[in-house]
């Protein structure tokens, strides 16, 4: 299971940022998998709310669809190799404007429910700190919650249990990111932003995803760079017991949950890819360096799961 916090939902001014578009209302019209496509009430959430189908995914995709695509990224083939063949879609969205996609396996009930993921749209704008001049406005799929859940398996020392996870996992972020980028350049989108609760959470969507703060991006990797003889469970552990180090301090190194952007848009692209935020990014992991003391964090984790189970933490 993946717990994500949404990102900052801001409504945003116009700017002309080298690399953030301003966006237009007319931009935000796209195509679909559906003939509904060139209707306006089918735009992002915020333009006509009272209008909006709900069995549609983001106001685009009917479950169909989402079966299609599925089959497409090679989503259903996976699951049915775990055996899971008979696939139920349900998508619903809530007073709070985001949407649920939940694929079942056999029965819409909560105990065959294989994935969760919940999504909303908004115009996001960049923290301040990290341009000079007016903020631009960004296009935005926020994934408010990701879990990813096998009914029938249980932990075992080849797959232990990680911090806030309550079941072991379906082997799909690969095949979800898959998904994701489809839908996304159907919308039109800049990007997907999630916000990851823990470490390991980062370092599992890094494989398409960066922090938006060049900074983090740059600590994480120079974590795993510095740290690659632990596990990724070790590592999330080290985290959340303070055991990981700055080596040139002595200071607990703080992951501290930040955007991380799937960028789809060409903006998106050139911003990740500009001299600013490669500079910026080389200069502190070079720089950083950490260490882990290990046997500490193995006593305080002993000692915090005596008050606390790691599915809440």
């Amino acid at each position: 299971m993946f717990r994500l916090r949404s990102g900052v939902k801001i409504p945003g001014k116009r700017a002309g940022l080298k690399f953030f578009k301003p966006v237009a209302e007319d931009n935000l019209l796209s195509s679909s998998l559906s003939d509904a496509a060139g209707e306006l009430d089918q735009s992002f959430g915020y333009l006509a709310l009272g209008k909006k189908d709900h069995t549609l995914l983001l106001n685009r995709f009917t479950t169909d669809d989402i079966l299609t695509l599925m089959a497409q990224v090679g989503l259903t083939k996976h699951l049915g190799s775990l055996g899971f063949r008979d696939l139920k879609v349900n998508i619903i969205r809530d007073e709070a404007q985001i949407y649920h996609l939940k694929i079942y396996h056999a029965a819409l009930n909560p105990e065959n429910l294989l994935i969760d993921l919940r999504l909303s749209q908004s115009r996001y704008v960049p923290d301040r700190r990290l341009f000079t001049g007016d903020a631009a406005v960004l296009d935005m799929v926020m994934i408010e919650w990701f879990t990813a859940q096998h009914p029938g398996k249980t932990f075992d020392d080849g797959r232990p249990q990680l911090p806030g996870q309550s079941r072991p996992g379906l082997g799909c972020l690969g095949y979800m990111m898959e998904l994701m980028y489809l839908v996304g350049k159907t919308l039109l989108a800049d990007g997907f932003m999630d916000v990851p609760d823990h470490f390991h959470g980062a370092v599992m969507y890094a494989r398409k995803f960066k922090f938006f703060d060049p900074v983090k991006e740059a600590i994480l990797q120079a974590v795993l760079r510095d740290l690659k003889q632990f596990s990724l469970a070790d590592l999330s552990w080290g985290f959340i017991t303070k055991t990981i180090l700055d080596r040139s301090t002595g200071a607990p190194q703080e992951y501290e949950p930040s955007e991380q952007v799937f960028p789809l848009s060409r903006c998106m692209k050139d911003y990740f890819n500009s001299t600013a935020y490669r500079d910026r990014f080389i200069r502190v992991y070079q720089n950083k360096k950490f260490a882990f003391a290990y046997e500490s964090m193995l006593e305080r984790r002993k000692e915090l799961l005596r008050t606390k189970k790691i599915e809440e933490l």
